[in-house]
């Protein structure tokens, strides 16, 4: 039996494992050498800076290849070279005496008269056509309803990890318009000018009402005050309200009243600000209260709030509160949302 055996196919093939063989290990010899080096180059990286520039392009780089890059391209690299092995070692080994499966195609050869065996990819073929012969209708219909699941699976993958993709794009756009839309915004804020406050107090300070006949109040505190804008857009007003009062601590609620007279102009461009606002104190102080405001027992506040349209369309208020002390003056107080932007 062993007399049949094709040698002449035995030789060719050792020869073709010995050439691919020695190939491979000058391929793993290669691959030490070069992570050697890489690693000699990142122990010393005076010596890599002093080196002179690589070609990339050339034999010799190391540069991994665009096959080692994509694993689902190398993944079917890898299959097609075992299939073509298996392929051509089947066609080598087809007339060897062991067959476990004779070829219906191929024409028996040799002086013994043997049946080749048949190849890789006939067997295959085979095999799938006895599958297809002995299948019944429910088989089939239960391996289309899987792969119809598979199919469906693959599609909801690559639907969600569109979807996902398109809601980080969307959200990134909405973060650079929104960054777009702070940075171009109007932005109002209020100033102060002109006030009587430091001058009705030293008046009010001069008289003892123990000593003295206190005078009947006269004059009321007022404060003037302009909105600036310090937007690079213009603001459309829409609404200014404002009241200077005189209180020991803040209500737990304040109240905003609509001035009846607004503004000549209501657009403000950037950098402009509105003609000059003055708020009076309802009722004139008297030299209690002076005396307290002094002692800081009581304080003068000034709060209200602006409404007013940007130049996006969007409606934007800020809210200011402010308390009144003896030296520094009118200063910002923050009490809850009673002075902020939005």
């Amino acid at each position: 039996m062993l007399d049949t055996i094709n040698t002449e196919t035995i030789e060719r093939w050792w020869s073709t494992f010995k050439r691919w063989w020695s190939t491979f290990k000058r391929g793993v010899a290669d691959t030490l050498r070069k992570v050697g080096r890489q690693e000699r180059r990142s122990i010393s990286p005076s010596a890599s800076r002093s080196a002179p520039p690589r070609q990339d392009w050339g034999p010799s780089s190391d540069r991994p290849s665009w096959l080692a890059q994509e694993p689902k391209w190398f993944a079917a690299t890898l299959a097609f070279g075992f299939f073509a092995i298996a392929e051509i070692l089947s066609w080598a080994a087809s007339t060897w005496p062991v067959c476990m499966l004779v070829s219906k195609y191929q024409p028996a050869g040799g002086q013994s008269g043997q049946e080749p065996c048949a190849s890789f990819s006939e067997g295959i073929i085979r095999f799938l056509g006895f599958l297809w012969d002995r299948a019944d209708a429910n088989a089939v219909t239960a391996i289309a309803a899987l792969v119809v699941v598979i199919f469906a699976w693959t599609m909801w993958r690559s639907s969600e990890k569109m979807w996902n993709v398109t809601h980080a794009a969307a959200e990134a756009a909405k973060r650079s318009a929104d960054a777009l839309v702070v940075a171009e915004q109007a932005q109002l804020l209020a100033v102060f000018g002109a006030s009587n406050v430091a001058h009705v107090l030293s008046e009010l300070g001069a008289h003892n009402p123990s000593t003295s006949e206190v005078p009947a109040p006269k004059e009321r505190v007022y404060v003037q005050y302009v909105l600036k804008n310090y937007g690079r857009t213009p603001a459309v007003l829409k609404e200014i309200s404002h009241d200077l009062r005189h209180w020991t601590r803040l209500p737990d609620e304040l109240k905003y009243f609509p001035i009846p007279a607004m503004p000549k102009e209501v657009a403000i461009v950037a950098g402009a600000s509105t003609e000059t606002l003055q708020s009076t104190l309802t009722v004139p102080l008297t030299v209690e209260a002076a005396a307290s405001i002094r002692t800081g027992d009581s304080f003068l506040w000034l709060y209200g709030h602006v409404v007013y349209d940007d130049a996006f369309g969007r409606e934007r208020e800020h809210r200011f509160l402010y308390r009144y002390r003896i030296g520094p003056g009118f200063q910002p107080y923050y009490h809850g949302d009673w002075n902020k932007s939005t």
